[in-house]
């Protein structure tokens, strides 16, 4: 298998299937506009996520809006300074 199967292969892993059911499509739509949004407002220019599960978080409306928002309380948290560190 060449670097660029397994590139490929990566890339289609990290993006939202088409054998999502209907019901949920809608809602998976709008968490990944979510979280491009998050994304985009904090110049985020790359992550990487994995699932405890075996199932592909992207796929998973909740595992994308936890993504978005793990983004935002870490920039949040990080131009906030340390919390709970005394002063030296």
């Amino acid at each position: 298998m060449g670097l660029r199967n397994i590139l490929s292969r990566r890339r289609k892993a990290a993006e939202p299937s088409a054998a999502v059911p209907a019901g949920k499509s809608a809602e998976l739509e709008a968490a990944w506009a979510e979280l491009r949004q998050t994304v985009d407002e904090f110049k985020v220019t790359s992550f990487r996520a994995c699932s405890r599960t075996g199932r592909s978080w992207a796929e998973d409306p909740e595992a994308v809006r936890q993504i978005a928002a793990t983004i935002a309380r870490i920039v949040k948290d990080t131009a906030d300074g340390p919390k709970g560190n005394p002063a030296r």
